[in-house]
Order: C-alpha cells, then sequence, then structure tokens
C-alpha cells in the first residue's frame, strides 16, 4: 500500500472510530469530513484533498477488475479492510471531474440484537421461520446492522442453513448454530436473481438480499417466503406504505393483481427504520413495525394499501407501531427532543400531542 494513503488513511478512521462517526467525506479540494451524529465535522489538520491522493487511493483499494468496473460505471463500493485493524465500505464515485470517495467503519461483528434499541416485536421475529421480513429506511438508517444482526440471533439459536447475497459483502459471518454462506454479485454469483434462483431449488432454510432493485428480484424472493422458508430483504423506503407498493409495481401494470396475490402470502413483517440523534450524543433508532395479520393480508390482497396506516394504528397489542408513536416514545422517555423527533415524524402534530400524554 502506499504510504502516502496509508498514513492518512490510519490518521482519518482513527480518529473517526474514536469519534464514533458514521460516514467520512473525501472529495477534491476539500478537508476530509466526518459525519458524526447528524453534523458533519472538517478535519483541518490533515491536508487538503487532492486529485494525485484520491487516484493513489483507487490504486490502492481496488483491483485491476474493480478498477476497470469503475472507470466504466463511475462509482463503485467495495468492502476492504485498511492497515489490519480498519474494515470499511468504500463508495467511490465522479463529481465534478474529480474521482470522491465515501467511507463507511464496518464493526468486526455485528451488534446484539437486543441491544438495537428495535420494539420487542422485531425480536420476536427471529423466532418465525417461513415469510418474508423487508428491513427498508432511507440510507444510513442502520438497515444492513438490523438485518446482520437478526441473522446472528437465529444462527446462534436455530440449526440452519443460510445463504446471504449481497453486494457487497460488509459484515461478516461465522458458523454458530446454523451454517452460514455468504455470496457477493459479481464474484461468487452473476446477479441477485440467478443466486436467488438456485436457492430456490437448494437446502436454503433463510436467504437474506441486500438489495431488491435487480430487475425480476421480487417475484422469485416472494416464491421462496412462500414455500415454508425465511427470506430478510432490504429495501429504501420511509413507510410501509411506499414499502409494499414499491414491492407491487415491480409487477408492472398487467400483473400488478397476482403481485398483490403472491405478496399478501408472503409477507411477514415491514420494518422501517430512522437514526434520531440522541440528547447527550450518539443516535436512538426509531421504527415503524408492521406485522402481517389477516385484515392487512386482505388489503393487500384487494389493493387497499392506503388503509394500510389504520391497521398499524389500531394493532399495538399485536406488536404494530407507527413512526410517530416510536418518535413519541422516545421524546417520552427523556432519549430524544422534541424538536428533533418531530423533524422525522410523519404527522409532526401526532408526535406532539403524544408526546404530552
Amino acid at each position: 500500500m502506499a504510504s502516502s494513503v496509508t498514513i492518512l488513511l490510519n490518521k482519518i478512521l482513527t480518529e473517526a472510530a474514536k469519534r464514533h462517526a458514521s460516514t467520512i467525506h473525501l472529495t477534491v479540494g476539500a478537508y476530509s469530513a466526518l459525519r458524526v451524529d447528524e453534523e458533519l465535522v472538517e478535519l483541518p489538520a490533515e491536508e487538503l484533498i487532492d486529485r494525485p491522493l484520491m487516484e493513489k487511493m483507487v490504486e490502492t483499494l481496488l483491483d485491476d477488475v474493480q478498477r476497470q468496473q469503475f472507470e466504466q460505471q463511475r462509482s463503485i463500493s467495495v468492502v476492504q479492510t485498511v492497515a489490519d485493524k480498519f474494515r470499511l465500505r468504500v463508495n467511490f464515485f465522479y463529481q465534478k471531474g474529480s474521482i470522491a470517495a465515501e467511507l463507511r467503519l464496518i464493526p468486526s461483528q455485528p451488534p446484539p440484537l437486543i441491544n438495537l434499541g428495535l420494539p420487542r416485536a422485531v425480536y420476536n421475529l427471529t423466532e418465525r421461520r417461513s415469510g418474508l421480513l423487508i428491513v427498508s429506511g432511507p440510507y444510513g438508517s442502520g438497515r444492513t446492522t438490523t438485518v446482520a444482526s437478526m441473522i446472528d440471533e437465529i444462527n446462534k439459536n436455530r440449526k440452519e442453513t443460510i445463504i446471504t447475497i449481497e453486494q457487497p459483502i460488509e459484515y461478516l459471518h461465522v458458523n454458530k448454530s446454523s451454517l452460514i454462506e455468504q455470496r457477493e454479485v459479481g464474484k461468487d454469483a452473476n446477479s441477485f436473481t440467478d443466486a436467488l434462483r438456485n436457492c430456490l431449488e437448494s437446502d436454503v432454510n433463510l436467504v437474506s438480499l441486500s438489495s431488491a432493485t435487480e430487475p425480476g428480484v421480487i417475484e422469485p424472493l416472494l416464491q421462496f417466503a412462500a414455500s415454508g422458508r425465511l427470506g430478510i430483504v432490504q429495501m429504501e423506503g420511509i413507510s410501509s406504505v411506499q414499502v409494499i407498493e414499491t414491492v407491487l409495481a415491480s409487477f408492472g401494470a398487467a400483473e400488478r393483481s397476482r403481485g398483490q396475490l403472491l405478496l399478501s402470502q408472503a409477507l411477514l413483517a415491514v420494518i422501517v427504520q430512522r437514526l434520531v440523534p440522541r440528547i447527550g450524543g450518539g443516535q436512538v433508532l426509531a421504527a415503524e413495525v408492521l406485522i402481517a395479520n389477516e385484515a392487512l393480508r386482505s388489503l393487500i390482497r384487494e389493493g387497499r394499501t392506503s388503509q394500510i396506516p389504520t391497521i398499524v394504528q389500531s394493532s399495538r397489542a399485536e406488536g404494530m407501531l407507527t413512526l410517530d408513536q416510536s418518535l413519541a416514545s422516545l421524546v417520552k422517555s427523556g432519549e430524544v427532543l422534541l424538536d428533533q423527533a418531530v423533524g422525522y415524524a410523519v404527522n409532526p402534530e401526532t408526535v406532539r400531542s403524544m408526546s404530552k400524554n
């Protein structure tokens, strides 16, 4: 590894780890910047990032095949280990004709699920053996960590065959009670869809996908989950209704009714999570939880997805929770300021009202 890149990366990554930064931004003509909670913090003690440094970083962190892919596609996401101690996800991309990078530190192992602050109903979902579990939220909301922690929980407590299909592989799992195989798209499989179709015909109890954006991947995933096995997938979305509509939209207008039927049969739950600034520093997780019951399955089958929020609001006894209810609970427990919570709310006035009761 080039010494100048080694020295700079070690300094920046050490500082990021010390400050518990979630993301590191490197842009030509600017100082390195850390995302600490909700704030961007520059590191002016380090040198300004220049074009030669970013070019050296690409040479250092990407192999020949990856560099060629980067030049062709103008962006790439990989996971690398730096200085034998920092494991990080690296996103290289171009902006204003220069290379830029976004780095995210990855812990050596996923945290215990019980420590993430998710509702108890989510913890109970790891006991289920069939159905489709969708973990969603915007970028940087902790979806990957939640999924990795759920898989680790199952790995500890059940004898299952588990396959993760990822691009790239972030958390590294080791066999405990279960047998886990991790396949990286582009290295171990040509596509998410190819890897998933192979699972349909294999002795696999649980399959986890890090993305569902690839055309054609939704239907075999629903088929897998409807066959008496457990599927977990990460999706972007800020509400359970939006996530369900995204799934159904993958079928197109002509096939939507069939998609509604498949999803109504396969869905286990939808989790939508956000990371909110915690009083005193750090972040705390707020979550919307939608669990499939007969009323929900009927709404999906009949295409009445706009009525789903009513099911969530009225089914707290079944473990369901709206994002606003979750935010209000965090305010009442003294973990989050009201003004911060309303910034993430679906209905700010609802959060204000619930926080006072």
